[in-house]
């Protein structure tokens, strides 16, 4: 019984720390058209399309993710 006890304990401090550490995200809006989603030192920028198409399900062009030593494109849109 204690080792459950203490196994639940552990996993409830494990996801606290989670949900305390996702507050720290940010969003900005540069443009209609371009996020920039901040969140532990990593920045993605997502770009959406100008002109959607209703029969395409994915408004988003490209997604760029930025750390503080490189950068690299994850999505390019049709």
């Amino acid at each position: 019984m204690k080792i459950i006890l203490i196994s639940l304990l552990t996993l409830s401090a494990v996801f606290a720390e989670t949900t305390i550490n996702m507050k720290k995200c940010e969003v900005l809006e540069m443009s209609p058209y371009t996020k920039l989603f901040s969140c532990h030192k990593i920045d993605y920028l997502v770009e959406y399309k100008i002109e959607v198409d209703l029969s395409e399900a994915d408004s988003i062009n490209k997604i760029t993710i930025i750390t503080p030593t490189s950068q690299k494109v994850i999505k390019i849109g049709k």
